[in-house]
């Protein structure tokens, strides 16, 4: 396992500390980021068990970006623009089972492949034979219990992206993982800010301090993988749980601190990953204009859970949602309707390292787009 822990660097200009107010106001800004880092870099498109066995579909349209994931008869999975190549209508809607995909606009049926499986009055194009055209193909990977997918021209290797954290992740067997609870929330918050507090440990002893704060001995480990972000923080880190942690951790082989620690990944851009060995929370945080975020959260127990294990999942999955009640709470007094001409710079804490690093990371994938051109 790596062990690149890091913190903030203890710098002396006060300007690599701060981040531009206009960052989270700005509709420019949030265009930019759109185009060149979400249409660019790896997404999390889809969770595993929508697409568990054979001939199924799930969708994703968020920030502009549309796209289905099939698995067909044999397993095979793909992801497609989810355009029709007629006119560009959206073929397919939410998930679920199918072996064709049909557009509701003029009945063009593309099978799981992308093929073109049959169009009304085919022959009525102007001599344009459309019975070879295809879906638009995109790169798609499974990973970590999600199905990703990238639109840029030239994506990068996933696998080298992550930088060791598949190694990580690998004893947890995320495939096997599956929903207790599954829900889309509307937050009025730029969508940086949703990701910010989900990694925050700065704001934790004011809006958690009966509950998070009651329960955390320690600060939060930090490791830095390239363009995203792990945390790990010991919580509750009494004697008894070792006698419950032995009877919650099928999986492994773990190491001592996977089994007793709570390890927050951040996949940059947007999707958040907390592992232990008897749960997965799923945390996607999608722009919805500049001044909103479109969470999608998932909450997960291993597959077969029984006994203690199921009764922990979702004593743990109910503890999640008070938490996630507090933020969400402090979020609509705090943080909605932003001024940036009021607090035009604001200034990092050591503790806010991870929201340094994401804005940084933005800022780079923007500055080599705009090279790229």
């Amino acid at each position: 396992m790596a062990d690149n822990i890091q913190s903030l660097p203890r710098v002396g200009r006060f300007s690599e500390r701060t981040i531009d107010a206009r960052m989270y106001t700005d509709p420019d800004v949030l265009a930019a980021e759109v185009q060149s880092v979400f249409r660019r870099t790896w997404i999390a498109a889809a969770p595993s068990w929508r697409l568990r066995g054979t001939n199924r579909y799930a969708t994703l349209s968020e920030a502009g970006i549309d796209v289905v994931v099939t698995r067909d008869a044999d397993g095979t999975l793909a992801a497609f623009h989810n355009r029709c190549l007629h006119r560009g209508s959206r073929i397919a809607h939410g998930c679920g089972t199918t072996t064709k995909l049909k557009c509701g606009y003029h009945g063009w049926v593309y099978d799981l492949n992308g093929r073109l499986h049959h169009a009304p009055s085919a022959d009525g194009f102007g001599g344009v034979n459309v019975a070879k055209m295809r879906l638009i193909r995109v790169p798609v990977h499974e990973f970590a219990g999600m199905v990703w997918v990238n639109l840029g021209e030239k994506p990068e290797d996933f696998i080298g992206g992550l930088q060791g954290i598949e190694a990580e992740l690998a004893p947890y067997a995320l495939h096997d993982m599956v929903p207790i609870e599954e829900r889309v929330f509307s937050i009025p918050v730029n969508w940086k800010v949703m990701l910010e507090n989900a990694f925050d440990y700065y704001h934790v002893s004011e809006v958690h301090s009966r509950t998070i704060h009651a329960h955390v001995k320690n600060r939060p480990e930090m490791a830095l993988y390239g363009d995203h972000v792990r945390q790990n923080v010991h919580i509750a880190p009494y004697a008894w749980r070792r006698f419950i942690d032995q009877r919650c951790s099928r999986g492994g082989p773990y190491t001592l601190k996977q089994v007793s620690q709570l390890y927050k990944y951040t996949l940059f851009p947007n999707t958040m990953l907390n592992v232990l060995p008897y749960h997965l929370t799923v945390m996607r945080f999608w722009p919805d204009g500049v001044g909103g975020t479109r969470l999608h959260y998932a909450f997960c127990k291993r597959r077969g859970a029984r006994g203690i294990e199921w009764a922990r999942a979702h004593g743990t999955w109910l503890a999640s949602r008070v938490i996630l009640a507090e933020d969400v709470r402090m979020l609509h007094r705090c943080q909605t309707r932003p001024d940036s001409q009021a607090v035009r710079v604001q200034l990092l804490h050591d503790q806010e390292a991870a929201a340094l690093h994401l804005h940084q990371t933005l800022a780079r994938w923007k500055d080599a787009a705009e090279v790229s051109r």
